[in-house]
């Protein structure tokens, strides 16, 4: 430490020592300069080098514009920065070099965030596509401007008018974590939908894609419109896989309301067997089995009024035969009674 002091302090006296007279002082002299301008020169690559900002879409003359503002902001002068910041602004032709200077001034929070505010909005006024209109409403919520966001959604809402555009839309919405726009985007398909089978696909489809809320009321919707036992077990059966098991056992329950022949009852009892209702499946169990009692009793009964009409029919033509062979026996013509002219009257005797 001792030594370090004393090479310090010689190295201070060296440099302050005035001159000695004569011809060192003609040394001195040419020292001097020289030894100036190499540190001058040692110095000079270091200042002129600049580290450009890795990966980004600005030109260097950019970055030199935003670091001097970057310098005012961090002495306290934003009113000086701001001008800057907008003139790099102007100068930006494409949506990430609009973003990208946003991103600057969010390093320096409230004081540019009307300028901030400006490049997103700008930004926004050079989307072309999709995809344009998602980046800029991803970076506008992650900056909190909301009602930038919504005028993304609404445009990329607008533009998709199909099922499979609304799907697309959906898919690359939730691959930038955009989920709410992909819920909208779904929610608008839905209206599409003109079939129970394309209702049935359309639950599946959005099943995939993890939108539990939307399939159920898909699924809802499908059992409400349906009346008919045997098509809500048809219903059941195709849509029992996605894992909603409350709204199976509804299916199951209004199907056992609406039933009204065994066979419905019978598709009523294997779904509640498939879902493990068991007690559906009880409920259905007796009501078939009462049923097709009721149907055994329905056919015996109709089995003995069929016998019946038969026996009196029967009995009705073996008097009419009895009462015809009668007839004849008596010599009387067929349809005659007592008198030979047909009459009620006795023939008389001729006496």
């Amino acid at each position: 430490m001792t030594g370090m002091t004393s090479k310090s302090t010689g190295l201070h006296l060296l440099c302050a020592a005035k001159p000695l007279p004569g011809r060192r002082n003609h040394v001195w002299g040419m020292i001097g300069p020289a030894t100036a301008a190499l540190a001058l020169l040692a110095m000079a690559p270091a200042m002129a080098a600049r580290t450009p900002w890795p990966d980004s879409p600005l030109t260097p003359e950019v970055q030199v514009q935003l670091e001097k503002a970057g310098r005012f902001m961090k002495s306290g002068k934003p009113q000086k920065a701001q001008p800057i910041i907008a003139s790099a602004l102007a100068s930006a032709s494409d949506i990430p070099k609009c973003l990208a200077i946003a991103s600057f001034t969010e390093t320096y929070g409230f004081p540019l965030m009307e300028t901030r505010r400006q490049c997103v909005q700008k930004a926004l006024t050079l989307c072309q596509n999709r995809e344009d209109y998602l980046l800029v409403a991803l970076k506008a919520r992650h900056f909190e401007f909301y009602e930038i966001t919504r005028e993304c959604v609404n445009h990329l809402l607008q533009d998709a008018k199909t099922v499979p555009d609304l799907f697309d839309l959906a898919r690359k919405a939730q691959e930038v974590s955009l989920n709410d726009v992909a819920h909208m985007a779904l929610d608008k398909a839905y209206t599409g939908i003109k079939s129970v089978p394309e209702a049935v696909q359309f639950a599946h489809d959005v099943k995939q894609m993890g939108m539990d809320d939307l399939v159920r009321k898909v699924v809802r919707d499908l059992i409400d419109d349906e009346e008919n036992a045997q098509q809500l077990c048809n219903l059941l059966r195709s849509t029992e896989d996605l894992g909603m098991e409350d709204l199976n056992r509804y299916c199951l329950k209004k199907a056992l309301d609406k039933a009204q022949t065994v066979d419905e009852l019978k598709c009523i009892y294997e779904g509640a067997r498939r879902n493990r209702q068991n007690d559906i499946l009880q409920v259905a169990l007796y009501r078939g089995k009462k049923l097709t009692l009721i149907q055994k009793i329905q056919r015996d009964q109709a089995e003995y009024q069929r016998q019946l009409q038969q026996w009196q029919s029967g009995a009705q033509e073996d008097l009419a035969k009895q009462q015809e062979e009668a007839e004849r026996n008596m010599g009387l013509g067929p349809g005659k009674h007592f008198g030979t002219d047909g009459s009620n009257e006795p023939q008389s005797s001729g006496f």
